[in-house]
């Protein structure tokens, strides 16, 4: 179900952003300051139905093009996702408690208690857009590109590009409706890749039914409960190196915290447990690394379109800029590392992959 989650997601680029601001006040701003609004801007959520385009393109050539339908109720929470590639439908829908995957291709259904997960995989477009903004925030110069009309909108243009002129990191442009803080359009640049969502019909008064946030499956369709196919839970540095099946290399620099160990089950063809270890700075997410089991093809050989072969630890591995991902085996394992912002180069992240030791037997 991994293309299903993937065009979810990237559908939920564009937000609705009620920050209690007036249109006047906004246009008055500085691009950063209006990123600070948005970020610290304590706000209610809206209800709206929208519906949408969002395009994929690699090297200049369309790779996806997805319609997308939302319903969101801003009073109960209760959101319905819907995306549409080449006849293939894929549903995400949350009642308030429970959130239902339904991928109608493969006949496959997934569930999970919402109330358990600190990150809802079908997160509202707000959450995602205020992530998006804090992460670049720092990174990137905010430029405020004036007053535009788009789809009937009248809406505000902002563009975030890197600080660093030689960074590979991403750039974005939002178009904004103020009145109403919609995001009417939203496009990011990464290398070769690009990707643009726009809301072409938009109902700020929707009328919702008893059925809007429900979903009638087809007889012949398992529900599979998430925590089956994926079991997360927080563990020890003792049970972390119990469930990789021996000792494992790890950060032991002082400027970084390491905040909380994380294992993932997963069971099927490919079953494992992933051992996660996230570190902070100043209680702010900085990087992660991830141990398993390494498998028995050789996965480097196997490269996205994304990824490139580079040397970590005096071995080769790989590198995925979109996610800032350096990825190598060593000793029986399999490991990765990821940068949390964009001051994660690829060769900070290098510097620090030789800073890992394997822990002293005392």
């Amino acid at each position: 179900m991994n293309k299903g989650w993937k065009l979810l997601g990237a559908a939920l680029i564009a937000t609705s952003l009620l920050a209690g601001c007036s249109e006047k006040e906004v246009l008055g701003m500085s691009g950063d300051d209006m990123i600070e609004k948005i970020i610290t801007a304590e706000s209610e959520p809206a209800s709206y139905y929208a519906e949408g385009l969002l395009k994929m393109w690699t090297d200049g050539e369309i790779t996806n093009t997805v319609k997308v339908k939302e319903w969101v109720n801003g009073n109960t929470g209760q959101k319905r996702i819907e995306t549409e590639e080449d006849g293939n439908v894929s549903y995400a829908v949350h009642n308030g408690s429970e959130i239902l995957i339904y991928e109608q291709e493969a006949k496959t259904a997934f569930s999970m208690d919402s109330s358990s997960l600190q990150q809802e995989p079908n997160q509202t477009q707000k959450q995602m857009l205020v992530d998006q903004l804090e992460r670049m925030r720092d990174s990137h110069n905010v430029k405020m590109l004036g007053q535009e009309t788009l789809e009937g909108h009248e809406v505000i243009h902002i563009e975030l590009t890197p600080k660093d002129e030689k960074s590979l990191s991403m750039s974005s442009e939002y178009w904004i409706d103020p009145k109403k803080w919609m995001v009417i359009k939203a496009t990011t640049t990464h290398g070769d890749n690009k990707s643009e969502v726009l809301y072409d019909l938009i109902d700020y008064n929707p009328k919702f039914t008893a059925k809007t946030f429900t979903l009638d499956l087809p007889a012949d369709v398992e529900i599979k409960k998430m925590n089956d196919v994926m079991n997360n839970k927080e563990i020890t540095l003792e049970e972390a190196e119990k469930a990789v099946g021996q000792p494992f290399l790890q950060y032991a620099g002082k400027d970084l915290e390491l905040s909380r160990i994380e294992m993932t089950s997963s069971i099927g063809e490919h079953s494992r447990d992933e051992v996660t270890l996230y570190y902070v700075k100043d209680n702010k997410p900085e990087i992660s690394i991830t141990v398993f089991q390494a498998p028995k093809e050789n996965v480097d050989e196997k490269l996205l379109p994304e990824e490139k072969k580079v040397t970590i630890r005096d071995t080769e591995g790989s590198y995925m800029s979109i996610i800032r991902n350096l990825s190598w085996s060593e000793a029986g394992l399999r490991y990765s590392i990821m940068g949390e912002n964009d001051a994660w180069t690829i060769e900070k992240l290098q510097a620090w992959a030789e800073k890992l030791r394997l822990p002293d037997p005392s």
